[in-house]
């Protein structure tokens, strides 16, 4: 319950940023907009629109700590990113990476992974060349996973996951009729009450390539966050790839958390 609080405020706060932050200047940029309209109308019949060439790198996607350079040949090309964005002194923007190191945010890290890789003269430390994100914050002395948590984290997961989904279900921000559907059904019967929302977060997960299956890198938006409080999470999940193939099927993700053979449907 602790962590679905966590989580649920994590989310609200972020949503709530973005809207303190667009508002105002959503309201100045209509005001501009349709002064410039009313300017620009005569003109528009007359004077056809100037014909505006695609940015190479527009719809040109580069990984975390990367960005996207027009070449020589005018080709896209993914580089190390030059300057990470500017902080506001948010120590929530650390990161702990894989080797217990703080960086000041999850762009510095992967900019020094890249420029490690690449054996760059920027590279602090030739080791970083395979650093990745353990979790969000600062490093920290992380409480042990015992043996009696790791065998109660699949009904602790199972049942913030729920709080979790119904939250956002009241928040409306499920994106889908589907779900909304299904976590009312659940709140309304205990034993659906941990059923749908383990799906759910499967199929939540699954999209970086959306398969049928989760991968240890689309495990991170789940783990990151949860590690400085369940220690268990992470090492819990990697065991529910039974077959170590480096995926997790819905099949193995729902026997992990506890769900029967026949409450495990593939809803993505």
């Amino acid at each position: 319950m602790r962590i679905a609080v966590v989580l649920v405020c994590a989310l609200l706060t972020l949503t709530n940023a973005k809207k303190k932050k667009g508002s105002e200047w959503d309201e100045l940029e209509t005001l501009l907009e349709n002064i410039d309209e009313k300017i620009e109308e005569s003109r528009e019949k007359a004077t056809p629109p100037p014909r505006l060439e695609k940015n190479p790198c527009a719809d040109h996607v580069c990984g975390w700590g990367k960005e996207c350079i027009v070449d020589k040949s005018g080709e896209p090309t993914c580089e190390c990113i030059s300057k990470c964005p500017p902080l506001d002194g948010d120590p929530f923007d650390q990161v702990c990476s894989n080797t217990n190191e703080t960086f000041p945010s999850l762009c510095e890290l992967y900019r020094e992974r890249c420029l490690c890789k690449r054996k760059s003269r920027e590279c602090m430390n030739k080791a970083n060349a395979k650093v990745h994100l353990e979790y969000l914050g600062a490093c920290k002395q992380l409480d042990p996973c015992t043996d009696e948590l790791m065998e109660q984290f699949p009904s602790r997961m199972a049942d913030w996951l729920f709080q979790v989904m119904r939250e956002l279900k009241k928040r409306r921000e499920l994106n889908n009729l589907e779900w909304e559907e299904l976590i009312a059904e659940a709140e309304a019967d205990d034993e659906k009450k941990h059923v749908y929302p383990v799906i759910w977060k499967f199929c939540d997960l699954d999209i970086k390539p959306h398969d049928k299956h989760v991968s240890h890198h689309e495990l991170i938006p789940i783990t990151a966050p949860v590690i400085p409080m369940e220690s268990c999470i992470k090492p819990f999940l990697e065991n529910c790839d039974v077959n170590n193939d480096g995926n997790i099927s819905i099949k193995e993700w729902g026997k992990c958390l506890g769900l029967k053979d026949g409450e495990i449907q593939e809803r993505c």
